[in-house]
């Protein structure tokens, strides 16, 4: 989910802040990483399933900034649209429920592929969702958010000829809509769409007092929308307009058409219009540019890299391709290969030979901006605005869920993620994943057996919980529950066993493929569960349909039901080898700053529960204890661990039942690492479900190594 946490410190010393620009850039980095590491192949799962969403997370967009970019659909077979919106403010509906604006819409049975400017408001974890109609794969470019003062959105409202006694405007006619937040001449942001078009012409919107802009000879001297009604009768594009002073914005179409205005945000500072200027090839001698031409336009008020807004057109076009418009000096934006990175327009001649689409980019320093064209065209470029500071550019990130890229939990439908299918890595040599000692092959091959184990006073003391490799404990409702790791030593019984929460899947997403043994769950995270077994993220071992378990007679369900390690894994030929979740090395030092102190006692807030730790120095452990007495297993051994993370986190209401706590442990916030008798305060972080965690020392910027040995991970409650 990528939320960002700044965790305060809650009264004791040892705890750590973090601004917000310092956990930016440290998820920033920890995304480039991610990236190249993830073992994820999305073959098959190109394209979001029909009403499906998309989860893409900005960190810069972060306190809901508006977000800009290009919205692309591929292998589109059937007309729809795709809506953009803030994830945790929801998608826009009306008050029938249905869907209250596109920002995107696409005519499969014409063409696979179709795109539009992106900009929309992201929510204030800087998360972004795309709601697709139909069935498409979506790519996403990013590459700017506006300062907080740049766009002020509100609520759609849509003006809808449709709905009128006189469904299609006449040509050459003009509809005045009024938007009482432009008042004094702001700029209007939304969506154009024409509908029930026959013939091509375009659409042009103005201040309507300003009148309809001209050339000398009184002709149209741009257009806000083309289409081409003899191709599709449907068409749309960006709507970036300058109000008149009382806030009214006219649309003006050359042909007969429907006209469907969406008006959502609104620019009071930041945005500079001025009068159209055009840049036509097909008035030259030379009206197509060639084959990887490139066309320089001069634009003297972006000089110092403003950012440039008008429109983009391609004409005579005879087959597939794109354009991409860069600020001249600063060069074309390029991948690592060398392939064009972005496009600000795409194009299939074969279709139509006219396309267009918003145009917002950022000049060079000397205010120029070129434009690229991959196959031969004709453009025509409208400049009528600049923005010296609502708009901050940022080089091109791409989304594209044709490619092996999207993070565990980026593509929902029916309130479900769908995990792309996962490719597990293979096993370590000679160390053991969780621990970092030594092992021989047998067991560096062998799965992460994952159990969740109850830890309601009635299930105490539970059994083996002192033999796991690795314990995480989280809170629950009203209680702590553990996720205990079990991977060099299978006991004769682990429990008792108890169910899952969604949470969980977070954490076993980054297992390998690891089992997963639990009682049961609720319908909401059964289907979780069984979509990231589909895609091979985990193997689903539920008491509900498995062997291997059995109820103790020694005490009342259902805090006795046991399971047999040995027998879950070696029924699991499937899983994937154990791989590490955190750096180990038995020789790291802790730094000598004044930051990291002694602690040969402390606590731990977890719900329902007391928990304390006391360091062994002749043991070398952490002893401990719950509500005030040593916590023991069956066997009376007192739980032990080598090193004892503390992460502060936020708990949020699971999405399938809101009475239970979902800690985020995706992200990035405050920790401390206990080691050796010394307490490090760390910053956490996971670009993704598929990483392992990152402790880094805020102070030096290095790595906090664990010690080899077990771990114990408390998931507490941030602030």
């Amino acid at each position: 989910m990528n939320r960002m946490i700044a965790a305060n410190g809650r009264s004791m010393p040892r705890r750590l802040s973090l601004s917000a620009a310092t956990a930016a850039a440290l998820l920033s980095s920890a995304v480039a990483v991610a990236t190249a590491a993830a073992q994820v192949s999305a073959a098959g799962n190109a394209r979001i399933p029909a009403n499906g969403v998309l989860r893409v997370a900005v960190p810069e967009a972060i306190g809901g900034k508006t977000v800009v970019g290009q919205l692309t659909v591929d292998q589109a077979q059937a007309p729809g649209f795709v809506t953009a919106y803030g994830c945790d403010d929801g998608i826009p509906t009306n008050t029938d429920g249905t869907v209250s604006r596109s920002d995107l819409n696409f005519d499969g049975t014409v063409s696979p592929v179709a795109s539009n400017r992106l900009l929309v408001q992201a929510d204030n974890n800087g998360e972004i969702c795309f709601y697709t109609q139909q069935p498409v794969a979506m790519i996403i470019d990013i590459n700017a958010v506006t300062f907080d003062t740049g766009f002020n959105s509100f609520t759609n409202r849509r003006t809808d000829t449709r709905s009128t006694p006189t469904p299609r405007l006449a040509a050459a006619a003009t509809m005045r809509v009024a938007v009482p937040e432009a008042k004094g001449g702001k700029t209007v942001v939304g969506q154009l769409t024409v509908d029930q078009v026959q013939d091509a012409g375009f659409v042009t919107a103005y201040g309507c007092d300003d009148g309809l802009p001209t050339t000398t000879d009184g002709t149209v001297s741009r257009s806000d929308l083309n289409y081409d009604g003899k191709v599709s009768p449907i068409a749309s594009n960006r709507l970036i307009v300058k109000a008149d002073n009382d806030g009214d914005v006219c649309f003006y179409t050359q042909r007969a058409a429907a006209l469907i205005i969406d008006v959502n945000a609104v620019s009071d500072v930041g945005i500079s219009s001025m009068p159209n200027r055009r840049t036509d090839t097909r008035t030259s001698p030379t009206p197509r540019l060639a084959i990887g031409g490139v066309m320089r336009i001069a634009v003297p008020e972006a000089v110092g890299g403003k950012t440039v807004i008008g429109q983009l057109t391609v004409d005579q076009a005879v087959s597939a391709g794109f354009v991409t418009a860069y600020g001249c000096d600063d060069g074309m934006p390029t991948n690592t290969d060398g392939t064009v990175a972005r496009s600000d327009l795409n194009v299939d001649g074969k279709v139509a030979p006219v396309a267009s689409n918003r145009l917002i980019v950022k000049a060079d320093n000397d205010g120029e901006v070129c434009f690229y064209t991959q196959q031969p065209t004709a453009m025509i470029v409208d400049l009528n605005a600049v923005s010296a500071v609502g708009i901050s550019s940022f080089p091109n990130r791409r989304i594209d869920t044709r490619t092996d890229q999207l993070p565990p939990g980026s593509v929902i439908s029916s309130g479900v993620p769908i995990w792309p299918p996962y490719v597990a890595l293979p096993p370590l040599a000679g160390i053991a994943a969780l621990t970092g000692l030594a092992a021989d092959a047998s067991v560096t091959a062998r799965p992460i057996l994952a159990v969740k184990i109850d830890n309601y006073g009635s299930a105490r003391p539970q059994w083996a919980l002192d033999q796991a490799d690795a314990v995480i404990e989280e809170n629950v409702e009203g209680i702590s529950r553990f996720v205990a790791l079990f991977h060099t030593n299978l006991p004769e019984v682990v429990g008792p066993v108890r169910s899952a929460r969604i949470g969980d899947l977070d954490l076993l997403s980054a297992m390998n493929r690891p089992v997963f043994a639990y009682s049961g769950a609720n319908p909401g995270v059964t289907d979780w569960i069984n979509s990231a077994a589909s895609s091979s993220v985990l193997v689903d071992w539920t008491a509900l349909r498995h062997p291997c378990y059995k109820r103790s007679p020694d005490r009342s369900g259902p805090h006795n039901l046991l399971l047999d390690p040995t027998c879950a894994v070696n029924s699991s030929p499937t899983a994937g080898p154990a791989r590490p979740l955190w750096q180990i090395a038995s020789a790291w030092t802790a730094p000598s700053h004044a930051g990291v102190v002694a602690d040969t006692a402390f606590t731990v807030d977890m719900d329902g529960v007391e928990v304390g730790w006391a360091w062994d120095s002749a043991a070398g452990v952490y002893l401990r204890s719950q509500d005030g007495q040593p916590h023991v297993a069956v066997s009376g051994t007192q739980l032990s661990a080598q090193n004892v993370v503390e992460i502060a986190t936020e708990y949020y209401p699971s999405p399938v039942d809101a009475r239970s706590p979902t800690p985020n442990t995706v992200g990035t916030g405050a920790a401390i690492v206990h080691r050796n008798g010394t307490a490090v305060p760390v910053v956490w972080s996971r670009a993704t479900a598929y990483d392992p965690f990152s402790f880094v020392d805020p102070l030096t910027g290095q790595p906090v190594m664990l010690n080899t040995g077990k771990t114990f991970i408390e998931l507490e409650r941030a602030g």
